[in-house]
């Protein structure tokens, strides 16, 4: 025979409350039933307590536990990061330019070395003269070329020194006796000097091409027969330059060489105007060109006082003039360009000058400045090495 195990009551203290019930049901009266019933209820209250306190073993799942009362929420732990920004980008690599060293010496014979940056053109730009070519002079006629000229009488500085710069100077036969530079001008007739010309002479020598920089011959040459050009002045413009060098790249079929030449005069001008560009103005500045002669503020010198940011004492003067010692004086400029610094300071007018007290008057470079040609930029730049020595090294 087989035994089933009994089933465990659901509540342990059951029995026991019903055999006190059946006993005590027979045995008391009615006083003893209610004194009992007191005592059921006071044990069954107890019991009931017992129970709440220690649970009682039952298959029944245990309820879970009430949740406590929600709490203030603490604010979220907070991190800061700091953005990571992209790094500067490193500049591309410019190509160094080619400097090629100009030596130059002096009255002193103190040796100056300038650095003439060899323009490179432009592997993929190539430009082509085209004939018949018109060019409009100063007056606003058209001077027509079929070809380039073969016998150019220059009688300008600038404008040998720009033929030659281009590799044209084969094609000049005459210019003025004050022509100098470049050394292979030393060859070539001289046909008058700067201010006189012999008409005769140009027109023994048979050119194609005369080239003025003042008018005063011109109706004489033409009237002898003789192809005349005469170009509105470079003398208030300093980027003027650049296109005067593209035009005799035109005239003599070498448009290349001088658009080299002329990007290389831009750049360079270019450079002083970003490295200055932070600046509002500079020292004040007086330039003698001998016996007090300044220029103005319309003149070319006067344009590349403006470059370089310095303050013309002669600013209210027109084209160029004389300024007595007493207005220099009133004026006291910082600084004075001259090209006889000497006679400035010995002069003595000019003894409590502030230039004179502080030795700072500059030889002026007239090979460089006094012609507006390929060279003029040096000039510029000395000036700029001399006033600014700390940005311009």
């Amino acid at each position: 025979m087989i035994h089933k195990p009994s089933r465990r009551p659901t509540n342990a203290c059951g029995p026991f409350i019903f055999l006190l019930k059946t006993k005590f049901k027979k045995s008391y009266n009615r006083k003893e039933n209610k004194l009992l019933k007191k005592i059921l209820l006071s044990c069954s209250l107890t019991i009931a307590f017992i129970l709440a306190t220690f649970a009682c073993s039952s298959t029944d799942p245990k309820n879970p536990n009430p949740a406590a009362p929600a709490s203030t929420p603490l604010p979220a732990p907070t991190k800061t990061y700091n953005q990571l920004l992209p790094a500067t980008p490193i500049a591309a690599i410019i190509p160094t330019t080619v400097l090629k060293e100009i030596g130059s010496a002096d009255k002193k014979g103190k040796r100056q070395n300038k650095y003439f940056p060899v323009p490179t053109p432009e592997p993929t730009q190539t430009l082509v003269a085209e004939f018949p070519l018109t060019v409009i002079d100063r007056n606003g006629e058209d001077i027509v070329f079929t070809q380039p000229p073969e016998r150019i009488v220059a009688y300008d500085a600038a404008a040998v020194e720009t033929i030659f710069k281009i590799g044209q100077g084969h094609r000049i036969i005459g210019t003025h006796s004050w022509v100098s530079y470049p050394a292979e001008v030393a060859n070539i007739e001289k046909v008058g000097d700067a201010f006189n010309m012999n008409i005769e002479r140009i027109v023994a020598l048979e050119p194609d091409l005369v080239f003025l920089f003042y008018p005063t011959f011109k109706e004489e040459l033409e009237k002898a027969g003789l192809k005349v050009l005469l170009l509105e002045s470079v003398d208030d413009n300093l980027m003027k330059m650049a296109n005067t060098f593209r035009i005799w790249g035109q005239i003599t079929g070498s448009p290349n060489e001088a658009e080299s030449l002329a990007k290389n005069f831009e750049n360079r001008v270019g450079k002083i105007e970003s490295v200055l560009s932070s600046y509002h103005s500079g020292p004040s500045v007086f330039q003698d060109v001998g016996d007090l002669w300044t220029p103005g503020s319309n003149t070319l010198m006067g344009n590349v006082f403006n470059l370089l940011k310095l303050q013309n004492i002669a600013n209210d003067v027109d084209n160029y003039g004389q300024l007595s010692p007493e207005v220099i004086i009133d004026r006291n400029p910082q600084f004075i360009i001259s090209s006889n610094p000497e006679l400035i300071y010995t002069n003595p007018a000019f003894q409590n000058l502030l230039p004179v007290k502080n030795k700072s008057v500059f030889k002026a470079n007239d090979d460089y400045l006094g012609i507006s040609g390929p060279r003029f930029i040096l000039g510029v730049e000395d000036l700029a090495f001399e006033f600014y020595p700390g940005l311009f090294k």
